[in-house]
């Protein structure tokens, strides 16, 4: 369950990292290179001076009841979802329709997320800056022709790589 009062006590990349860090996922902030996957070394410093760049959710539990955590973030670029089994088309949806992910998300991966379908997949949409779209291992997408080319159409700047059977 999201924790609005944490939100409001420490600010939205602190909060989301404590809530995509407890469910397995990591973390890259602003200005470094490393990643950050353990919750007790979180680092502290003034409120909102770490801000989420990138999100690793690799093998996680994120799934749609937390992504509320992800409204306040404004300098994410960088998202990879692998093998997350409860990332399903509402999870796409409502990333898509995140106003602050629509502005600085440029690069996505989704592999191996066995419940993402068309539907998920033509969402993704609304990210209108989104350069870079990586697509592997995503048995739930059918008409793979015909949404490829609809996100295409709608995201004319996007490069588009598949590994797809």
């Amino acid at each position: 369950r999201v924790d609005y009062e944490r939100i409001q006590a420490v600010g939205p990349d602190r909060a989301a990292s404590e809530w995509l860090l407890r469910c397995g996922a990591e973390v890259r902030y602003r200005g470094s290179p490393k990643w950050q996957h353990d919750y007790n070394g979180l680092p502290t410093g003034p409120l909102g001076k770490y801000k989420i760049e990138a999100i690793n959710a690799t093998d996680s539990c994120i799934m749609y009841r937390g992504f509320d955590y992800l409204d306040g973030l404004e300098h994410v670029t960088d998202i990879k979802l692998e093998k997350c089994m409860y990332i399903q088309d509402e999870c796409l949806q409502r990333l898509s329709e995140t106003n602050n992910l629509q502005k600085s998300l440029l690069q996505l991966k989704i592999i191996s997320c066995g419940n993402v379908t068309d539907k998920g997949i033509l969402a993704l949409h609304k990210l209108m800056n989104l350069e870079y779209l990586y697509l592997s291992d995503l048995p739930g997408i059918r008409q793979k022709e015909m949404t490829f080319h609809a996100l295409q159409k709608a995201l004319p700047n996007l490069e588009l790589e598949l590994d797809l059977e």
